[in-house]
């Protein structure tokens, strides 16, 4: 497949090609040299432009496939997006879904070349990304995610997503010299809990790293939606909702990474830092991977070959004219 990366514009590209044969066939409908000779040098000078032309347009080979370094990280997040999660006490005065948003797109940042993959959780669990280099794909689909309806949603359990999490741990621990890290933002609040709790302490095994990240504070915030705040309706007062830190502590315990409250004053960058210094790179095969390789130079001989003889013709020419002039003189 063929691509262009013109030195100029195209449009300019075009309008001096077209100048420059312009003028070429006004000298040459003037000239009063030999009509074979004056047609040979329009020829000569037209494969000259329009060999300039295509080494201007710097075309270019498309090439699918290589082995490249890659990070030999697959970072998984796995994001809580119950209604709760709208509540409007998130780091910096915003709703806690949008502070966990930010924080996924700066670890990624800082974590980039890595594998992501992204679960997400409410009524019930979806991969909604498999481990993919594709970063732009994921952050589309991270910004895709939109409040749940209040009539729709049944309440917030911190099992949802374990069997979806334990299905992508095991298919990173599968891959050979890969290190898997988990991040886990919820705000941990509890409020549809059915039956003894998924011990996560089953999947220590399979997670190299990462954190569980909390959401909220402890004296809680209003939720709204399109039609306004979100009431109890049990007790038809404002629905409040609280952070949960010792659910999310029992989760960073059990799957034996830490806990950081998520406030205006934390940073992720010393997590993101130690997980970088632990990292590797591994060689990959990579189909999807596209690159493009200038072609222009293939043509640059048959113009400097075409320049050169039209160089040798004007030295010729030249050379006849002054031998011409010298005879005349000595007459």
């Amino acid at each position: 497949m063929r691509n262009f990366n013109p030195v100029i514009p195209i449009p300019a590209l075009i309008a001096i090609f077209v100048i420059a044969l312009l003028i070429m066939l006004f000298v040459w409908i003037v000239s009063r040299e030999n009509r074979i000779k004056s047609t040979f040098a329009l020829v000569r000078r037209i494969a000259i432009a329009a060999l300039a032309f295509i080494i201007a347009l710097r075309p270019m080979r498309e090439e699918r496939g290589a082995e490249v370094q890659l990070s030999n990280l697959d970072v998984l997040f796995v994001l809580d997006t119950t209604l709760s999660m709208w509540a409007e006490d998130g780091p910096g005065g915003g709703t806690r879904f949008k502070a966990a948003q930010n924080d996924i797109e700066d670890i990624m940042d800082g974590l980039s070349g890595a594998n992501f993959g992204l679960i997400t959780f409410q009524n019930r669990a979806v991969v909604l990304a498999p481990f993919t280099q594709d970063e732009e794909t994921l952050l589309g689909l991270l910004k895709s995610i939109q409040m749940p309806d209040r009539y729709y949603a049944q309440g917030s359990n911190m099992d949802t997503p374990c069997y979806d999490l334990e299905n992508m741990l095991i298919s990173s621990d599968r891959k050979e010299n890969r290190q898997t890290i988990v991040f886990f933002l919820s705000d941990g609040e509890v409020t549809s809990a059915t039956g003894e709790p998924y011990d996560y302490e089953v999947l220590a095994d399979l997670v190299d790293g990462g954190a569980v990240l909390g959401y909220g504070t402890e004296k809680g915030a209003t939720i709204k939606d399109e039609y306004g705040e979100i009431y109890n309706m049990a007790t038809f007062e404002k629905a409040v909702s609280c952070i949960d830190e010792d659910s999310l502590e029992d989760i960073a315990d059990q799957l034996g990474i830490e806990y950081v409250h998520r406030q205006k004053s934390t940073l992720l960058t010393p997590i993101i830092t130690q997980i970088k210094a632990s990292s590797g790179t591994v060689k990959e095969r990579r189909n999807d991977f596209i690159t493009y390789q200038d072609t222009y130079f293939k043509y640059v001989p048959y113009m400097a070959g075409l320049l050169l003889l039209e160089l040798i013709i004007d030295i010729r020419e030249n050379v006849k004219v002054r031998r011409k002039n010298g005879k005349k003189s000595k007459k």
